[in-house]
């Protein structure tokens, strides 16, 4: 039998058979499978390119699974690998390909399926998926987006020296736009920060209200290329630092909080700015209570700035001042200090310290009672001066003033003192020569007696005397700094010497502070990562953008999400963490907004540190607001309407004066208004765009106030009309208009000078200046009129206002400052007392306009009024009669001054009253002590005429002192004594007249007065740097 037959047969009954398998195929076909991703990790450690095909049950299928993957729009050469599996009763493919993801591929699934549980279909079944790969919460299509979020941060864990911890709570809204490939997203708002830290010596405390936290993030392509953190406040900082029995407080509010980090293109920068002022307390009691230390104080600047680049400290500046009150008692001895000045100040720049100072500067009083059997003494102190200086890392002050006495059952004294005498090079043990101060330091301690007891070790009345010079070298950041020594001690026990100590110095350079990184390793950053748009319930993926933060993410169901008055279309998912945390949210999965979260919770647990420690972060955020794309119709929408236009600072000058933030409120039903802009023409400007995003003055974002920076260049004045244009995202615009004010600038003095700037009341001084005003300067006045003086009005004279005036008697003197009038042609006054030293600076004309005057440097107005002594007329030659006995008569003197004479004396000589023990005796016009009329300006002293006195001519010298102090030349008086007789006889019988010999007697008197009056202007002054009439 031929094999062809059965085989020909069996061809025939299978084309017999297949129509009918065919046929009955037809008639259940299996429901298309389901795609989704799973991007989950691999061997490697990385995400795979992979998905899940789960069919609509547990069935047998022959299917073709293949994976398109565009990127730029070329087809990327791939291979699929499938494994099978059974999963809740369905049958599920996993494919692999070996592609990797990068953002804006285009991935395309397809399943084609031939055959179900041995069946062929009569057509294929073809299923596909396609999406874009995109970034987490950032969809592809240009949008823009408000966001409120509320967030916690806490950073708090124990080690072995106690409780540390770092917290900072969140609260504002945030701001998301994308253009084309570059995607912002902006937060501001306020919260608190609080950090802790424990030590075995001590704790540090601070507490922060941010009054501002902004953050700022820009994505390019999906790539994350900066992100700025910023935040700023006050609040309080609690210092405690323990040293045995020792407990230092330190009490603080902080005016200023500020930390700024920044990652532009992956330089990291971080920056701390912290000032303070507040309370001092150091408290120290041992376990017995009789020993205590109690220091209080006011610090009056705490100043902490840093600044660090990629791990390397840029910048550091510490200060610290503060006055204090120091009080030491342990059982019969007491001390108190007080602290004039305490100061701590240390700058570094690139790692060199450009400034350095430690002040300690105070001085006070001690105390001591001691008992010895029957015997006691007590010894009392004083710190006259106390007053240690460096600067620059150099010693400039050591000063030690004190000294005391010993009373009781002994008796003596001690002291210290100590300066440094003079500053110059040494050479050390080994001859090498070393700048230097030398500090000479002398003690002393006498006994001078002793009544009983054992004190001092028994040590009986003597002197011990001790001298050194230390030789030290002036930098005090070295070790081992006296390279000399030399002493000389006299006493019971005398020595002297000369000494170079070995190993001195020793060069030690001051230590460059180190980076810190402020926030504990932590990032800010939330999880991110590539993910399908859109996503659909089933797809898996883990985002692991951002290190130590992988989420694994699981879409759960679709649902609707009302936001911004719209029902979202969403896909309901949860995430968990792989470190410690869980995640849930709601993604928008239809229209252009796409894979943007409507809202998310998170609960995790960041790592950071060496030490595998973890910081709690809570958050909340949802979308507030949708400004575009639109999502409503046009035919609801509405134009967008100007409700009023204002400046935020209330008022704005004209040339250039002033910049004010102009603010237009917007109101717009539907809550998309695209742009709005002001016509600043009227004001010399061009037309300008208003923006709603914290930007160019703008305080809060997406309150509908629309703001930016402005000046007025020009010369407008008075109210202004500007048009507003606001323009929603359906290109529907309506215009309104407001009116701003803007004040008239007055005008500004320049170029000034007063000639001369010093003199005495009644000086007159001479003022040339010149003065600018867009509008003109009419006028330009000096007001003396609080003073004492008037208005003084300048004249023009090409270009340059000139005037002078005569300095009031009424003016005090001292630095007294000039107030001007200055008056435009528009009748705008200015009153000032400043002039602009930087006068028409071109390079801030080209920012403010042509009428800009530079207010970068002012220079206050003044005069130095000389205070003029006392004028005292001089009576000419007194005469007065002498007799027998003693009578008493009057010295009257004229003494003016404008101020008021405070002091009027005279030195009396021999007509000094034997009752007092001074020559010098006070003058009085009050009524008084022989003043006939009070207030009339003539001072009176009373002198005693004696019989003792020489006939003759004597010398009074007269002195006086004003308010101030200032004090009068001395004015001689000559008084004539003479007898009561009118005629004298002359030699040779002749008889000389009284007039002959009282011209005799003048002339006579006149020479002795000159001869007194030098003797007495070359005397000595006294030890206790007094003049010879008491004046100091």
């Amino acid at each position: 039998m031929s094999m062809r037959k059965p085989t020909v047969a069996l061809v025939l009954v299978a084309m017999m058979v297949l129509p009918i398998a065919i046929t009955a195929s037809a008639d259940e076909q299996p429901l298309p499978p389901t795609i989704n991703t799973s991007w989950l990790k691999g061997m490697d450690g990385l995400n795979e390119h992979a998905y899940t095909v789960t069919f609509e049950d547990n069935g047998s299928y022959q299917s073709n699974i293949s994976v398109t993957h565009l990127r730029g729009g070329q087809t990327l050469e791939n291979t699929v690998f499938t494994t099978w599996s059974s999963v809740e009763g369905k049958r599920v493919a996993r494919i692999v390909t070996n592609t990797s993801l990068e953002w804006g591929d285009e991935i395309t699934v397809s399943v084609s399926i031939t055959s179900w549980n041995g069946n062929a279909l009569q057509q294929p079944l073809e299923s596909d998926r396609s999406f874009t790969v995109g970034t987490w919460n950032q969809p592809m299509a240009d949008h823009e987006v408000l966001l409120k979020t509320g967030w916690d941060l806490d950073q708090t864990y124990f080690n072995e020296e106690g409780e540390q911890g770092f917290a900072l709570n969140f609260n504002g809204q945030g701001w998301q736009l994308r253009e084309g490939n570059v995607l912002n997203s902006w937060e501001l708002g306020n919260g608190t920060l609080t950090t802790l830290e424990n030590t075995e010596d001590g704790a540090t405390n601070l507490t922060l209200n941010l009054e501002s936290i902004w953050k700022n993030e820009t994505v390019q392509s999906g790539v994350l290329t900066s992100q700025v953190f910023d935040a700023r406040g006050n609040g309080v900082l609690h210092l405690v630092t323990f040293d045995g029995e020792s407990r230092s407080t330190v009490t603080a509010n902080v005016s200023d909080g500020w930390f700024n980090r920044s990652m532009i293109d992956g330089n990291l920068d971080e920056r701390l700015r912290i000032e303070a002022t507040g309370d001092l307390s150091i408290i120290e009691q041992n376990d017995e209570g009789g020993e205590s230390l109690n220091v209080t104080g006011e610090v009056s600047v705490f100043l902490l700035e840093t600044w660090d680049e990629n791990g390397v400290r840029r910048l550091q500046h510490t200060q610290f001042e503060a006055l204090a009150d120091m009080r030491m008692n342990d059982d019969d001895f007491a001390m108190e200090v007080s602290l004039d000045g305490l100061t701590v100040l240390e700058r570094w720049e690139e790692g060199v310290r450009t400034e350095q100072k430690n002040e300690f500067k105070g001085q006070g009083t001690f105390g001591l009672n001691e008992e010895d059997e029957n015997s006691s003494i007590m010894i009392n102190g004083t710190i006259h001066d106390l007053h240690w200086l460096t600067e620059d890392g150099l010693t400039v002050t050591d000063d030690l003033h004190m000294d005391g006495v010993i009373t009781g059952d002994a008796q003596g004294s001690f002291g210290i003192v100590r300066t440094i005498e003079e500053t110059g090079n040494q050479a050390n043990a080994t001859q090498q020569v070393f700048l230097v101060n030398v500090i000479h330091q002398e003690t002393w301690f006498n006994i001078t007696g002793i009544n009983g007891g054992n004190f001092f070790d028994g040590q009986g009345v003597g002197a011990n005397h001790n001298r050194t010079w230390d030789y030290q070298v002036v930098q005090s950041d070295w070790e081992n700094r006296t390279v000399r020594l030399v002493w000389e001690e006299t006493g019971a026990d005398p020595s002297s010497g000369d000494e170079r100590p070995e190993n001195s110095p020793i060069q030690v350079n001051a230590t460059q502070p180190e980076s810190e990184d402020l926030l504990g390793n932590i990032s800010i950053s939330r999880e991110t990562g590539l993910m399908p748009i859109p996503m659909i319930p089933g797809d898996t993926l883990r985002l692991a953008g951002q290190d130590e933060l992988a989420l694994i993410v699981t879409a759960q169901s679709t649902g609707n999400d009302p936001r911004d008055g719209f029902n979202l279309h969403v896909v309901n998912w949860t995430g968990q963490y792989e470190n410690v945390g869980t995640a849930s949210g709601a993604i928008i999965d239809q229209g252009p907004l796409m894979g943007l979260l409507s809202s998310v919770y998170r609960v995790l647990e960041i790592p950071y540190g060496e030490e595998n420690e973890s910081a709690n972060f809570t958050e909340s955020q949802v979308v507030d607001r949708i400004l575009s794309p639109s999502i409503i119709t046009a035919e609801n929408n509405t134009a967008p309407q100007l409700i009023d236009i204002y400046f935020e600072e209330g008022i704005i000058y004209g040339e250039g004066g002033s910049a004010a933030t102009l603010v237009a409120h917007i109101a717009d039903a539907e809550l998309n208004v695209d742009s709005v802009t002001v016509d600043l023409t009227p004001l010399g400007g061009d037309v300008t765009e208003l923006n709603d995003r914290g930007l160019e003055g703008d305080s809060t974002i997406g309150d509908n106030r629309f703001s930016t920076r402005i000046l007025v260049p020009g010369l407008e004045t008075g109210n202004i009309t500007l048009n507003v244009t606001a323009t929603d995202t359906w290109s529907v615009s309506s215009s309104g208009s407001g009116s701003i004010e803007v004040i008239n600038l007055g005008p500004r003095l320049l170029d000034f000078e007063i000639l001369p700037d010093t003199g005495p009341r009644g000086t007159q001084m001479i003022i040339n200046t010149r003065a600018y005003d867009g509008h003109g300067v009419t006028s330009v006045e000096l007001d003396l009129r609080d003073v004492g003086g008037q208005m003084e009005s300048f004249d023009l004279v090409e270009g340059v206002w000139i005037g002078n005036f005569t300095v009031p008697n009424s003016m005090v003197p001292g630095r007294q400052v000039l107030n001007f009038v200055l008056t435009d042609g528009l009748g705008q006054r200015t009153f000032t007392s400043l002039w602009h030293a930087d006068g028409a600076n071109s390079t801030m004309q080209q920012i403010y306009g042509p009428h800009h005057i530079s207010e970068n440097v002012m220079k206050e107005i003044s005069i130095d009024v000389v205070n003029s002594a006392p004028t005292i007329t001089n009576p000419g030659v007194l005469s007065f009669e002498r007799s027998e006995g003693s009578s008493t008569v009057l010295l009257e003197v004229a003494i003016a001054d404008v101020d008021g004479v405070l002091v009027a004396r005279a030195n009396l000589g021999v007509f000094t009253p034997f009752t007092s023990q001074d020559t010098w005796q006070n003058m009085y016009d009050d009524g008084s002590n022989g003043d006939k009329t009070a207030n009339d300006g003539i001072y009176t002293a009373q002198m005693q005429l004696r019989s003792s006195i020489p006939l003759g001519t004597h010398e009074i010298i007269v002195q006086a002192s004003d308010s101030y102090g200032k004090v009068s030349p001395t004015s001689s008086i000559a008084v004539q004594l003479v007898q009561e007789e009118n005629v004298f006889p002359g030699p040779e019988g002749s008889i000389l007249s009284t007039g002959v010999m009282i011209g005799l007697l003048v002339v006579f008197g006149i020479g002795v007065a000159a001869v007194l009056f030098i003797s007495v202007r070359n005397k000595p002054e006294n030890l206790d740097k007094e003049d010879r009439f008491g004046f100091k």
